[in-house]
């Protein structure tokens, strides 16, 4: 140290300074009688305390603090530091940095990669990582971590490792199975679940490891919920697969007999008296019914395979508002219709899409139980796309209700089947389509259909022959 020319210093932990060399004295003017500490300005004393902590589980580590000198005068230097584990002491090699101005200074302590190294490079990993100490204290941990555990970091910081787990509903005995696995096998991995959001449930694999030669514990944070998400999607919709082949199943059972109840219905009314008409209309209108539902259940349930044309789409909703336009007005519903200026072409099925619209207007005048407007509009979004509008002024919907109404049998209509939508829905993936759902409680409700415009190819003007010859387009 004393053959050194450069200046050394061996501080402790409180930075009392232990034991310097003369190149260290003469650089920065130091008073060593100065109650024998490094001084340094406020923001320097306490990233210290964070550096020392960081410098005592990885042993060696570089930062910049300002320190003071005997002219009461700032100097910006560069630590090198190892941490000598048996004198408890730190060994710090100085270097005196440009000075800098007071623009630069505020930038250099609020930057938020003005970290120890460490962490500067960990809090770029999409994952949470969180140290604790032979104490069972946490000394550090990355953004990733913080924000999964929903608290600021120097909330984290200096508290016990159990402390990870406050964030989330944890059974004892799974905790008390963690800690033993972590303790006899020096790794441990624990499923949690947050459902502090109202909306959406967050799950995380948390995983530690420890370090016997270091005395340290790593723990990760990973976020699975994408992935428990998607799982849940599968098992839906297998689940939603079997039902459609039990209700195809069914559906074909009931209507042989079905058919048989009707033809005798029809037969009865021949011979019966007026009370007895009463009655069988009453009979057959609820077979009506029950061959609808069935219908419905079978469209759900077997795989598409529909003839496609070209559609001008505006014709097909003029259709169904002049069918529907009866039932509205009874109901004291206006129905208003903005067509597009341009008319665009579209490739589809017109029974099922006459079918897609004739659902979503009755649903809206349906939604309005003292009467209202209907409001349809058809107009062409971002150039490629034809995109109808119904919007109601009905009750609205909840955002539960809005996850769940595209699920086969849910309705929140009292005789309603919850087939409808769900059919809808089916219908517009078929061609190629999609529906956004905004809605309000005591507002209404507005559903937007998407469906790609058909353009032109070149080549279906020509001829076979025409379009296998060399043709070049000029």
């Amino acid at each position: 140290m004393t053959n050194s020319l450069l200046p050394i210093f061996i501080l402790s932990s409180s930075r009392k300074i232990l034991q310097v060399n003369e190149p260290a004295i003469q650089q920065f003017k130091l008073n060593l009688a100065y109650n024998g500490f490094l001084a340094m300005d406020e923001p320097s004393n306490m990233k210290w305390t964070r550096f020392v902590k960081h410098l005592k589980y990885i042993k060696e580590a570089e930062e910049t603090f300002y320190i003071r000198t005997a002219n009461n005068e700032y100097e910006l230097v560069r630590f090198k530091c190892h941490y000598h584990v048996k004198n408890e002491e730190i060994v710090a090699h100085a270097t005196i940095l440009n000075h800098l101005d007071d623009t630069a200074y505020d930038l250099y302590f609020t930057q938020e990669d003005n970290r120890y190294p460490l962490f500067s490079t960990y809090d770029k990993i999409p994952h949470g990582i969180i140290l604790t100490n032979a104490n069972d204290m946490i000394f550090d941990l990355n953004k990733h971590a913080a924000m999964y555990l929903k608290r600021e970091k120097s909330q984290v910081l200096d508290s016990a490792h159990k402390s990870i787990f406050d964030s989330f509903n944890l059974k004892d005995s799974e905790l008390s199975y963690y800690f033993s696995k972590l303790t006899e096998e020096k790794f441990a991995t624990i499923h949690v679940v947050d459902q502090s959001q109202s909306n959406r449930a967050l799950y995380y694999e948390i995983s530690s490891v420890f370090d016997c030669k270091k005395n340290l514990i790593v723990t990760t944070l990973l976020d699975e919920t994408e992935k428990i998400e998607l799982q849940q999607k599968v098992e839906h919709q297998q689940a939603l697969n079997v039902v459609g082949q039990m209700a195809a199943s069914i559906a074909h059972e009931i209507r042989n007999p079905l058919t048989s109840l009707k033809g005798f219905t029809d037969l009865l009314k021949i011979d019966a008296t007026e009370d007895a008409q009463m009655y069988l209309s009453v009979i057959d209108s609820e077979l009506q019914r029950m061959e609808q539902i069935l219908s419905e259940l079978l469209m759900l349930s077997k795989p598409a395979n529909i003839n496609v044309e070209l559609l001008e789409f505006d014709k097909i909703v003029q259709n169904v508002i002049e069918f529907m336009m009866p039932d509205a007005l009874m109901k004291n519903v206006m129905i208003q219709f903005i067509s597009s200026p341009m008319t665009v072409l579209i490739e589809g099925n017109e029974n099922r899409l006459k079918q897609v619209v004739l659902n979503l207007i009755k649903n809206a005048i349906e939604s309005m139980y003292n009467g209202g407007t209907v409001k349809i509009e058809m107009c062409i979004n971002r150039g490629s796309l034809l995109e109808l509008s119904i919007t109601d002024e009905g009750s609205g919907m909840t955002n539960e209700t809005i996850e769940n109404l595209f699920q086969p049998f849910y309705t929140t209509k009292t005789t309603g089947t919850g087939l409808g939508l769900p059919f809808v829905k089916k219908v517009i993936e078929e061609h190629n389509g999609e529906i956004v759902i905004e809605s309000e409680l005591k507002k209404g409700t507005r559903f937007s259909l998407h469906f790609p415009i058909y353009s032109f190819d070149p080549l279906d003007t020509l001829s076979p022959n025409e379009k296998d010859s060399n043709y070049l387009v000029t």
